[in-house]
């Protein structure tokens, strides 16, 4: 298991474990979310082209840099820049191919204020990480061969973004087993990270030992299972045995997230969420600090409690299954 609070995912570029996710978070709710996580400690923010969200999401990082800056809190000296906020955005399914990528890496980088290639200089600091979001090309079967050239195009730009330095790192999301071994036939660059589902009963055994002989990191997206687990008796009774352990409250979020982090291969988490008492629980720097402790703790209750939460996979997927992306 990682330990820290951030892992290298890349030769000098590291990424902090605990993450806010922004999907269908949107306007004056994006910039409000990402203010208040940045707020509570959070330093790493997870957007993507097709979330529409990543201007606002630069608005709410730019407030708290102002924020920063005017030491509004009265706590001393507080200067914030780009390299305090790891920002991860990824390049949608129409996206994808020769004809496409550029413009629309140009358009994230706009976009998140982050440097501008076809410009020829940046004007901020590179984006920290760019992925490929989805396998398949938008209005394609997910039969076709022409999703794996539009994978290969699309991660020889992404390459061509790394060498120019306009982004510090590269990976894919939602790659299975398939889609990571074929890269072996068109990537100089292997990817950083693959940001896949993960949670209790989708533990990707498969997919994380395959990523682990290549090198990728895992990056986990909805390890509360779009909130569907927070309910069952298992992650309540596995936060119970937690709550014994520790001799303090342990909230079902806490526990999944801890349990989460403790896993083999998997060197972040993105966690979403619009309200900012939730977002400072599970992605702030207490937050972290409670769930990273838990994670490495041991004992009877402690080793039952992850008992409980291992015995649960079933392969079920909240969100998407990309095996039926050839």
């Amino acid at each position: 298991m990682p330990s820290g609070d951030a892992v290298e995912i890349s030769p000098g570029v590291w990424m902090p474990r605990l993450g806010l996710g922004t999907f269908k978070i949107r306007g004056e709710d994006a910039t409000r979310s990402t203010l208040d996580a940045l707020r509570s400690g959070c330093r790493h923010i997870d957007t993507a082209s097709c979330y529409r969200n990543e201007e606002e999401v630069r608005l709410g990082i730019d407030i708290w840099r102002s924020e920063a800056a005017a030491d509004v809190d009265g706590r001393g000296g507080n200067e914030a820049n780009d390299d305090d906020v790891f920002i991860t955005s990824k390049l949608a399914p129409n996206e994808m191919g020769e004809t496409r990528v550029h413009a629309a890496l140009d358009g994230v980088y706009e976009r998140l204020g982050r440097g501008n290639r076809s410009a020829g200089e940046r004007r901020a600091s590179p984006l920290d990480l760019a992925l490929v979001h989805w396998p398949g090309m938008a209005r394609t079967p997910p039969d076709s061969p022409a999703n794996r050239t539009a994978r290969a195009e699309t991660w020889r730009a992404l390459e061509d973004a790394l060498a120019s330095r306009a982004v510090r790192a590269i990976g894919v999301s939602n790659y299975t087993r398939t889609h990571l071994l074929e890269m072996r036939d068109y990537a100089r660059v292997f990817p950083a990270v693959n940001q896949v589902e993960f949670h209790p009963r989708c533990q990707q055994r498969s997919l994380r030992r395959t990523c682990e002989a290549l090198g990728v990191g895992i990056v986990a997206y909805s390890p509360l299972g779009c909130g569907e687990l927070l309910k069952d008796a298992r992650v309540l009774r596995a936060a119970e045995l937690l709550a014994e352990a520790s001799g303090t409250a342990v909230s079902p979020a806490r526990a999944l997230i801890a349990w989460s982090l403790r896993q083999p291969g998997i060197v972040a988490l993105i966690v979403k969420s619009s309200d900012g008492k939730r977002i400072a629980h599970n992605v702030g720097r207490e937050g972290y600090a409670c769930a990273a402790a838990l994670a490495e703790a041991s004992g009877t209750a402690v080793d039952a409690a992850f008992r409980e939460l291992d015995g649960m996979d079933d392969g079920t997927h909240f969100c998407w299954d990309p095996a039926v992306v050839r």
